[in-house]
C-alpha cells in the first residue's frame, strides 16, 4: 500500500466520480483506476461500487476511508513538524562560547539584537577546540574564543579580535608579596596555586612556567576564602570573577604581567544566514575593547 494510492483514493471517495477527480488532480483517469484496482487487489476487498454514472464506497470503502483520513492527516502533521523545525533552525544562529569575559557579555548582547530581529539565538558552553570544529562544520554559526595560530591556518574563518581578558590574584592579607605593587610572575616560583573554577589550558600552562609546580582548582568561592585564611596558598580567577572584600585577603592585579590572552570572534565564511553579518556588527559594537592583540 502506497500513500499516492491511499490520496487517490480519499479523493475519488470524496467525488465519487473517478473522471472528476483526474481532471481535479490534472492527472489521467487511467492512472487513478490503475492504483485503485491496485488497491484492491492488495487488500483483497471491492472499495467501490458502480450506481449509475458515479461510483460509491462500499462497506469495506468506508471502513478504509476513515483509516486512510486519519493516516494522511497524521503524515501531513509530521512532514510540517519536520518542515517547520528545519525553518526554525534556519532562524535561528547557534552561538558557541568558551567560559571567559564573554559569558557576561552574551545576555546585553542577544537582547540587543532581539530588539532589531527575531531570529533566535542560541548559546552553548564548549571548549575550544570544540568550537573551533564546530564552526568549521557549519554547527555553530559564530564562536567565541581564544586567538591562537589554529584559528589562524583556517583560510575560510573569519576573525573579529574582540578583547584581552585578564586575571588577578588574592593573597593573604599578611603576605609578603603584597607590599610589592607589581609582583612579576617569576614572583611566585615554587609557590602554591589555586585557580578558582577552570581556566584556559594555555592560561594554566603559562603559569607554571613560572611556578614550576602544578596548579590546582577549586570551584567553590568559600574553599576560595578558607584557603587565604589559612594562608594555603594563592588564589588566580579571571578579572570578571572576585570575592568579596575582607581584611584577611589582597586582591592583586596581574594585568601588568604576561598572563592574558586575547578573545575573538570567529564565524566560516561565506555567511549561510544573512543575519549572522548583523550580528557581527553588534559584536564588534558592544563587545570589542582597545586592545594590543596578539
Amino acid at each position: 500500500m502506497e500513500i499516492k494510492q491511499l490520496r487517490y483514493f480519499v479523493e475519488v471517495a470524496k467525488r465519487e466520480h473517478i473522471s472528476e477527480t483526474a481532471l481535479e488532480l490534472n492527472i489521467a483517469q487511467s492512472a487513478i483506476s490503475r492504483q485503485i484496482t491496485l488497491l484492491e487487489q492488495e487488500l483483497n476487498v471491492p472499495l467501490f461500487q458502480k450506481q449509475g454514472r458515479n461510483i460509491s464506497l462500499t462497506s469495506e470503502g468506508k471502513l478504509l476511508f476513515n483509516e486512510a483520513l486519519t493516516i494522511l492527516d497524521h503524515l501531513d502533521t509530521t512532514i510540517e513538524q519536520f518542515q517547520n523545525h528545519g525553518l526554525s533552525k534556519h532562524k535561528s544562529i547557534y552561538i558557541g562560547y568558551e567560559e571567559s569575559d564573554v559569558s557576561m557579555m552574551l545576555l546585553p548582547l542577544i537582547q540587543s539584537f532581539h530588539l532589531q530581529n527575531d531570529t533566535h539565538i542560541i548559546p552553548n558552553l564548549m571548549t575550544q577546540n570544540t568550537i573551533i570544529d564546530q564552526v568549521l562544520n557549519g554547527n555553530i554559526d559564530i564562536g567565541f574564543t581564544e586567538l591562537n595560530y589554529d584559528i589562524k591556518k583556517h583560510k575560510s574563518i573569519y576573525v573579529l579580535p574582540l578583547f584581552e581578558e585578564h586575571f588577578h590574584l588574592y593573597a593573604p592579607s599578611d603576605d609578603p608579596i603584597t607590599l610589592s605593587t607589581q609582583p612579576p610572575l617569576i614572583q611566585f616560583e615554587n609557590s602554591r596555586m589555586y585557580t578558582l573554577y577552570s581556566i584556559a589550558p594555555s592560561v594554566k600552562k603559562q603559569l607554571q612556567s613560572f611556578t614550576k609546580t602544578d596548579i590546582y582548582t577549586i570551584s567553590n568561592k568559600q574553599l576560595a576564602q578558607y584557603i587565604l585564611k589559612q594562608k594555603d596558598g594563592y588564589i588566580i580567577c579571571p578579572k570578571q570573577i572576585s570575592l568579596p572584600n575582607s581584611q584577611d585577603w589582597v586582591d592583586i592585579t596581574l594585568e601588568h604581567t604576561e598572563l592574558k590572552r586575547t578573545i575573538c570572534a570567529i564565524t566560516k565564511e561565506p555567511y549561510v544566514k544573512s543575519d549572522i553579518g548583523i550580528l557581527l556588527t553588534l559584536i564588534k559594537q558592544l563587545m570589542t575593547k582597545t586592545s594590543t592583540f596578539y
